[in-house]
């Protein structure tokens, strides 16, 4: 499937904080052994997995545990984009929070962010990501560091109550962090989230202008369409692979003409997804594999005839790949299970 993105201000945001610090691009490139600028997307957007790495390359560099944290804390709004202007903008501090919470994945195509009011005098803003799929520790701090630094201003004018915490584990002494953000912070609680004062709420934002607020909504929903469109994409071509597997290998030019394509468009358009057509049949294959050895009636002969393999061992050895097991051994479990 697609993988997670993030937008390019955070990238150019960290490179300008690593080059404050003397980090030379030619340095980054050694260790990571690609160049991040080659990898930005015609949407600009940056693999998710790049970024962490760029974090983690950063913080070896510079000797530095706190990299995520430090090069939030240096953010400006630009690193927050459209959002940052959604917020700015908005007519109330309510308002800009919902901002990030409905465009959060302009930020961050990973995991959504969550807002709830704990009780009359506390909220509370998380970031709730699948458990498989948890981000890395330095992706977390500059994730929060920089929200807190963009919105700094306005938490220290109206909100006393600000807190933030981490479901990662930490030191037992968060006074270098706290120094970093300029605020508590928490390690090994039970949620990535910013905790506040219900209060703030209802506060100004910074610059409130509804109609300009009303201007960028709709062009936040434009993008936000199209990452969903990207989803879209990836969706439509694995249910186009599962139709074509009887037939055998399934080739990208008859999916592309089966979707009314051009081959070199749909090639195109997964190459904005960050994914590529041979993972996608294999996925395909995998969920499909699944599904038809747990419903129990078909032999696994006609199932390895169903999913476009050349014969039964060829389907065996990819099932044991994907899933740990022979196909006989997982059907017999599943039912056992049941």
């Amino acid at each position: 499937m697609r993988l997670p993105t993030v937008c390019v201000e955070y990238l150019d945001s960290l490179l300008a904080y690593l080059n404050s610090q003397g980090v030379r691009p030619s340095q980054l490139h050694a260790i990571m052994r690609l160049k991040p600028e080659e990898h930005i997307t015609e949407h600009g957007r940056f693999p998710l997995r790049l970024f962490e790495m760029m974090l983690d390359a950063g913080s070896q560099l510079l000797a530095d545990p706190y990299l995520g944290a430090h090069a939030g804390a240096h953010s400006s709004k630009q690193a927050w984009g459209m959002v940052s202007y959604l917020g700015m903008s908005a007519p109330s501090t309510r308002e800009a929070v919902n901002a990030v919470v409905d465009f959060s994945r302009l930020l961050i195509d990973h995991g959504d962010v969550e807002f709830a009011e704990l009780d009359d005098n506390l909220s509370c803003l998380s970031w709730v990501v699948p458990p498989r799929q948890q981000p890395s520790r330095q992706l977390v701090e500059f994730f929060f560091t920089s929200w807190y630094q963009v919105n700094k201003p306005v938490l220290d004018r109206w909100c006393s109550k600000r807190e933030i915490h981490f479901s990662h584990s930490g030191p037992s002494d968060c006074m270098e962090i706290e120094n970093i953000i300029d605020a508590p912070v928490h390690y090994n609680s039970t949620a990535n989230c910013v905790i506040i004062d219900s209060h703030f709420l209802d506060r100004p934002s910074r610059f409130p202008h509804s109609a300009i607020h009303s201007s960028l909504v709709q062009a936040a929903r434009a993008e936000l369409a199209n990452l969903q469109m990207v989803d879209r994409i990836v969706k439509d071509v694995l249910e186009c692979i599962v139709r074509q597997l009887p037939e055998g290998m399934p080739k990208l030019e008859d999916v592309a003409a089966e979707l009314g394509l051009a081959s070199r468009t749909l090639q195109r358009r997964l190459n904005n997804t960050e994914t590529n057509f041979k993972g996608l049949v294999d996925d395909a294959r995998k969920q499909r594999s699944k599904k038809l050895i747990s419903d129990g009636n078909m032999g696994l002969l006609d199932i390895s005839a169903e999913l476009g393999f050349s014969d039964q061992s060829a389907f065996q050895k990819a099932f044991k790949r994907w899933f740990g097991q022979a196909p006989g051994r997982y059907r017999m479990s599943q039912h056992i299970l049941n």
